[in-house]
């Protein structure tokens, strides 16, 4: 049974205002200092080196996680969710099912 091992890391990038953090993943083994980069998610996100404190207050993406289990499970669709809305659903996933 082949696998592809995708690499990913977090990052916490910063909203368009600024003032809030969300950690996001990328693809690849580390943050290469570049300005800007897309996430697992589909979000266009401008990227600076995160201080402790980003680190320790900005909340996980659910949709990059989300994205991240599923691709490690093999069950199920990989693709990016629409991101055009600004309501998240309810995506819980029932107990036990695979």
């Amino acid at each position: 049974m082949d696998t592809v091992e995708r690499q990913h890391y977090w990052l916490p990038v910063p909203s368009r205002t600024g003032f809030q953090w969300h950690r996001h993943a990328f693809r690849g083994k580390h943050w290469d200092g570049r300005p800007a980069d897309t996430s697992v998610c589909g979000k266009p996100c401008a990227m600076a080196k995160p201080s402790e404190l980003d680190w320790f207050q900005a909340p996980t993406c659910p949709d990059c996680t989300e994205l991240l289990i599923t691709e490690q499970s093999g069950t199920g669709s990989a693709e990016q969710p629409d991101t055009a809305s600004t309501e998240q659903p309810d995506t819980g996933s029932p107990e036990g099912e695979r």
